[in-house]
């Protein structure tokens, strides 16, 4: 064990990610990143693939993997924006629209056993440490450190 505590935070943190997203999809039955998809478009209604990918901040060819995969199941389908061809937008079909309602009772109980007993104050610290964590790391992704400057 490392007597760095920062390095053993960061490691806490991987381990922790993973854990998420193993238990998200195995009690909702979704990848995090598919459920995202489509609970967006729940929320929000048709939208380009270009907008889905800045509002869900995800890289545009992991987007389009997760909605071919969600269009194959018939859960969405695309076509070509009506006043800009460069466009392509997604909508939930109604059969999506199902799966999303089917599917928000589960997620609701999955937060609850998964953050229910914690206290409002306890929410509140793990919020903030966790937004500070997030805007740190941005930052460091948009202007890394180069090791041979």
């Amino acid at each position: 064990m490392s007597d760095n505590p920062q390095l053993q935070v960061m490691q806490q943190l991987g381990r922790t990610y993973r854990a998420l997203m193993s238990a998200f999809e195995a009690n909702i039955g979704q990848s995090m990143p598919r459920w995202r998809i489509l609970l967006h478009l729940h929320e929000s209604g048709e939208a380009s693939q270009k907008q889905l990918a800045l509002a869900l901040r995800m890289d545009p060819a992991a987007l389009t993997r997760q909605i071919q995969v969600i269009e194959n199941k018939g859960w969405v389908e695309r076509h070509n924006d009506a006043s800009d061809n460069r466009l392509t937008n997604v909508a939930l079909t109604a059969q999506g629209r199902k799966v999303v309602e089917q599917t928000l009772p589960r997620r609701t109980a999955f937060i609850e056993r998964a953050l229910g007993d914690l206290s409002p104050r306890d929410m509140q610290a793990l919020g903030t440490m966790l937004s500070v964590l997030e805007q740190r790391l941005r930052q460091e992704a948009a202007s890394p450190a180069r090791p041979d400057r």
